[in-house]
């Protein structure tokens, strides 16, 4: 089984995917992570030396590679991966997508705790952040709602409890 995991940053696609690939001992990959790996820099840094355009295609080239893999893994994709060079259809017909669905407030208390590890919102004020969220949140629902699954996770208290749903969720739609 494929798993790609989709969402807003911050809504614990990386944590979460780690985990649930751990407890169905699937592989675990990173888009983000192999895209820097694999040109040597950071994704903020690819965006601001060659550009948007760029990154976005070389992104959905790693993709299609990553989904034609034969084996059964967990992927997690960066939080415009869904929105562009129709991925969000490339993952579905490839994997089960599970879009990880926070509300603004919650992405917000999360991503104000992460700002400095984050360099595309470090700069931001409170407001500005809030503000940012709520511009491209609403911008990007429209594909994350295209996904296989939906799983709250604002209201959950605990990772392992989202595991649970994930896991639940799958097995009713395999």
């Amino acid at each position: 089984m494929k798993i790609t995991l989709i969402g807003y940053m911050g809504s614990g696609k990386s944590s979460l995917g780690k985990k649930l690939s751990k407890k169905l001992n699937f592989i675990f990959y990173d888009l983000d992570y192999i895209i820097s790996e694999t040109y040597g820099v950071s994704i903020s840094s690819l965006f601001k030396e060659k550009g948007e355009s760029f990154f976005r295609r070389i992104e959905h080239l790693m993709l299609k590679k990553i989904l034609k893999k034969n084996h059964s893994y967990i992927l997690s994709v960066g939080g415009g991966t869904p929105c562009y060079h129709q991925n969000i259809h490339f993952m579905n017909k490839h994997s089960k997508t599970i879009y990880l669905k926070a509300n603004t407030h919650t992405l917000f208390n999360r991503l104000i705790l992460e700002k400095e590890k984050r360099p595309l919102i470090s700069h931001l004020s409170k407001k500005e952040l809030f503000r940012f969220i709520m511009k491209h949140l609403l911008k990007r629902i429209p594909f994350y709602e295209k996904a296989s699954i939906r799983i709250e996770v604002h209201n959950k208290k605990y990772k392992n409890d989202v595991i649970k749903e994930i896991i639940n969720s799958i097995h009713i739609i395999s």
